[in-house]
């Protein structure tokens, strides 16, 4: 899966295209993987990976509440990364060291790149109203801030700084379409 700083990227993006101004919001993009449940994610198998089962999610949450619409979205974003993953690098499962060294050597760049307010984020990400597992969030919180150089095995910056910008009005189409679909999620996407 992707890591924090690209799912607060694609959540500010996001934000930034439907006009959702909630610190719910942006807590839901970052409680999938702060949460203590076997399966926060809800996988169903894809080629190569497991992958959010979007469909379960939308079936089964409340969707008139930001925090799990911003839950959607890392879903969505996770899903859409594994797709690339797969489309990239078809007959190799990349989930070894290596892909998690890139997410250390892009972090700082990727931060820069698209204007995150750590400090911002952090405040937010701090306050839950529900029960989280304290020591992810703080990892999780501790690596936005972290800057580490090192050469890259497969993530490379421009390609993976287009595809987050891509994948983030793709699913801001379908956060729109859900809209449409789902009554109750109409009230909460700001048109």
């Amino acid at each position: 899966m992707p890591n924090i700083s690209s799912h607060m990227i694609v959540c500010k993006l996001v934000s930034e295209k439907l006009n959702i101004k909630s610190d719910d919001f942006i807590k839901g993009n970052l409680l999938p993987d702060i949460i203590d449940k076997d399966d926060s994610h809800h996988k169903v198998w894809s080629k190569l990976y497991l992958i959010p089962n979007i469909d379960y999610f939308l079936d089964n949450l409340d969707l008139t509440k930001d925090i799990n619409i911003g839950y959607l979205v890392h879903l969505m974003l996770d899903k859409y990364y594994l797709l690339y993953l797969e489309d990239k690098y078809p007959n190799d499962m990349v989930f070894d060291n290596g892909i998690y060294n890139d997410y250390d050597y892009i972090n700082y760049d990727l931060v820069n790149r698209f204007n995150l307010d750590i400090d911002y984020l952090s405040k937010i990400l701090c306050n839950y109203n529900c029960k989280i597992n304290e020591e992810k969030l703080k990892y999780n919180i501790g690596y936005l801030k972290q800057k580490k150089i090192g050469k890259t095995k497969y993530l490379e910056i421009e390609d993976f700084s287009n595809f987050l910008y891509n994948v983030s009005n793709i699913i801001s189409k379908e956060l729109v379409s859900y809209a449409d679909k789902y009554s109750m999620f109409s009230i909460c996407i700001r048109k």
